[in-house]
């Protein structure tokens, strides 16, 4: 799956409704001022559109703006068009979202951007060799699968989340290199006897080593 949840989507373009509905009544002739376009467009366009991004900062906000609309409305009440229907929409609307977004689920996802798989690279199976240098070790891995960001290596000799390696990957003749010497990162570890290995984040690449990792992904 490389998209979005469809509801984080739809949760997040909730808040487009204030913005909408303030064009709305600014076309048929009703006056604001600058508090009103700032609270009730801006703030609520910039969160939407952060929480479509999966910002964190948008996630905190949320909460903010919805504790300024909240006061908005009660103060709106004390006056004589106030409107108890209106108030109890946004009530409802909002906490409709926020009920969705401190779901622990969805606030992992804005916290953890290993999380985030649709802004991952596609991955590729393979089943090649690798050499990999853990300070003044060498290990012979298998090149099980990869993308132009990472790879796993189904390897006993596995390294600690977060130690640096050194990876050579044979190239086929078609590139211009013989092989690949890559820096890495072990991002996670896999203990499991089925799969037991390293996944691998590619670190400081160069121009050349990224054409030449490119042209080897697309061949898979």
């Amino acid at each position: 799956m490389q998209r979005r949840p469809l509801a984080l989507i739809l949760a997040s373009c909730v808040f487009l409704f204030s913005p909408l509905n303030l064009i709305y009544q600014f076309l048929h002739g009703e006056k604001f001022n600058s508090v009103d376009w700032l609270l009730t467009g801006l703030l609520p366009l910039g969160l939407c559109v952060g929480l479509l991004r999966v910002n964190r900062i948008a996630w905190y906000t949320l909460f903010g703006f919805v504790f300024l609309w909240g006061v908005r409305d009660l103060h709106g009440l004390q006056s004589p068009a106030g409107n108890l229907t209106q108030v109890l929409l946004h009530l409802f609307v909002y906490a409709l979202s926020l009920t969705y977004f401190i779901n622990p689920r969805i606030k992992r996802l804005y916290f953890d951007p290993k999380l985030q798989w649709w802004r991952t690279k596609k991955r590729y199976e393979t089943h090649g060799p690798a050499i990999i240098q853990c300070g003044t070790k060498t290990h012979y891995p298998t090149l099980k699968n990869i993308s132009e960001g990472g790879c796993f290596l189904e390897t006993p000799h596995i390294q600690d989340q977060a130690e640096q390696i050194v990876i050579t990957i044979p190239l086929p003749s078609p590139i211009p290199e013989s092989s690949l010497r890559l820096r890495g990162e072990v991002r996670w570890v896999s203990s499991k006897p089925e799969k037991m290995g390293m996944g691998i984040q590619f670190l400081n690449l160069s121009k050349e080593d990224r054409f030449n990792l490119k042209k080897f992904v697309a061949q898979h």
